[in-house]
């Protein structure tokens, strides 16, 4: 066999072994497009006897979706809390909740991710007793 017909029997199929190679990595990596939902899920820390829960998750839209919830430790209906949610600093909610029945509430929220890493913060205040619960999750 001459060189020449060596050469054009290996060439072609190395190219292809390198595009295989690349369909590959492509597919398999998700910098590539391959959506994964991504949730974090973290116990928040409250000043008083309370707890609170934060969990943030990535849709596969690419919408964050967000729940906040404090459970008083005393379960009161009716007790008003203030709160915030932020997405990287910038206010995603803020008003007020009344706690139901078994003394908990819950902030429920769905939007579009402010750019870059996503660093969720909530934080409650009891404003007649002052306790206050807060929550951070990076996803």
């Amino acid at each position: 066999m001459t060189k020449h017909r060596l050469l054009a029997l290996l060439v072609p199929a190395a190219i292809g072994l390198a595009g295989a190679g690349t369909i590959a990595t492509t597919s398999l990596n998700p910098a590539y497009g391959a959506s994964q939902p991504q949730q974090v899920t973290v116990t928040g820390h409250c000043t008083g006897r309370s707890r609170s829960v934060l969990q943030a998750n990535r849709e596969d839209t690419g919408k964050l979706s967000v729940d906040f919830s404090v459970d008083m430790a005393i379960h009161r209906a009716g007790v008003i809390w203030n709160g915030k949610v932020t997405d990287n600093g910038t206010a995603v909610w803020k008003g007020t909740k009344r706690t139901l029945a078994d003394g908990s509430f819950d902030i429920n929220l769905l939007f579009a991710p402010r750019p870059g890493a996503n660093l969720i913060q909530a934080k409650a205040t009891n404003p007649a007793t002052g306790e206050t619960c807060m929550a951070s999750a990076a996803l």
